[in-house]
């Protein structure tokens, strides 16, 4: 399970979402950053990833032939 976290500049109005996937992960993470939100993190892997860091994964794990 992914969490993935849309923080706006304010404290108030952080949204989380779960994904059962990478690829949902980084579509919801896409989706936060295009309503607006500057700060987009997902949980994966036991660690806290910038939205930029995550794909790269995803980018990674497609190009080995890893299963998503």
């Amino acid at each position: 399970m992914f969490i993935v976290q849309g923080k706006p500049r304010e404290p108030e109005g952080i949204e989380k979402a779960t994904a059962d996937s990478r690829e949902e992960a980084l579509e919801t993470a896409s989706d936060f950053l295009n309503r607006g939100f500057p700060f987009v993190t997902v949980v994966a892997d036991g660690r806290v990833y910038p939205v930029d860091e995550f794909a790269m994964t995803v980018v990674s794990r497609r190009k080995h032939g890893r299963s998503l």
